[in-house]
């Protein structure tokens, strides 16, 4: 009921993997340090549907955003961010459909912004060598690819691309609904090619960086099931903004 300028729509994988749950506490700290005025739906938020559609449940899909519109026509904000692609990307592209028009950010977009505007200070430079992994639904459907790489130059670290990036990057395997799939028949999942492409990379790579919790999920058991742990060292963005800060 009380009034914030952002509206943070968690998202399901964000908010009930165990482990993700500890990167949305890391966003939530570094948000509340750098004064940022944001609430939560807390029990009002409902799954944002992208992934429910995309499977076929077009009746669900519909009573979910009626549901998170009539949550937010309840909520007090003047903008919302989320951690996950496929919420932003359903918000921002498929609410419209339904009367529900919103600025929303993914929450490497806000960062940058809170750090151009001086809110957000790294007082540490950071000695990694680092690839990045465009989220299909930010990416590739969205279009949002500098801003991750903006804020990870504003770190200090060295970022090499991999061939599949940007709009042309390459799928972990969970999206559209794949995520609830059986893939165990694969000789490779697509997590797992993907670890490969970012080690032969080499030149020092060690660290992949992600801004989906649906990929931290994905690549953190694909470094396992490859055979490559030790190797490639998975981390959200939002650890690196952590460490940068001095935290």
């Amino acid at each position: 009921k009380e009034e914030a300028e952002y509206l943070w729509f968690v998202g399901d994988y964000a908010s009930y993997d165990a482990r993700i749950q500890g990167l949305s506490q890391k966003v939530a700290r570094i948000f509340r340090n750098i004064g940022v005025d944001y609430g939560i739906l807390y029990d009002g938020e409902r799954n944002a549907g992208n992934d429910v559609r995309r499977v076929g449940e077009e009746g669900l899909y519909e009573m979910l955003v009626e549901d998170n519109m009539a949550a937010f026509e309840e909520a007090n904000f003047k903008e919302i961010f989320t951690t996950d692609p496929h919420s932003y990307n359903t918000i921002k592209n498929e609410y419209p459909d339904f009367g529900g028009e919103y600025s929303i950010y993914h929450y490497t977009g806000l960062l940058l912004k809170l750090h151009k505007e001086g809110k957000l200070k790294f007082n540490k430079k950071l000695d990694y060598k680092v690839t990045y992994h465009d989220p299909c639904y930010l990416g590739r459907y969205n279009g949002e690819v500098d801003a991750p790489r903006q804020l990870l130059e504003a770190m200090g670290v060295t970022l090499v691309d991999m061939p599949r990036c940007k709009e042309n990057s390459f799928c972990c395997g969970a999206g559209g609904g794949r995520i609830w799939m059986d893939d165990s028949k694969m000789d490779k999942r697509p997590s797992e090619l993907r670890i490969e492409e970012a080690l032969s990379l080499g030149n020092g790579v060690d660290h992949f960086i992600v801004a989906c919790p649906k990929d931290y999920a994905m690549f953190t058991d694909a470094v396992k099931t490859s055979g490559n742990e030790g190797k490639m060292v998975v981390k959200d963005i939002i650890e690196l903004v952590e460490e940068a800060m001095g935290e």
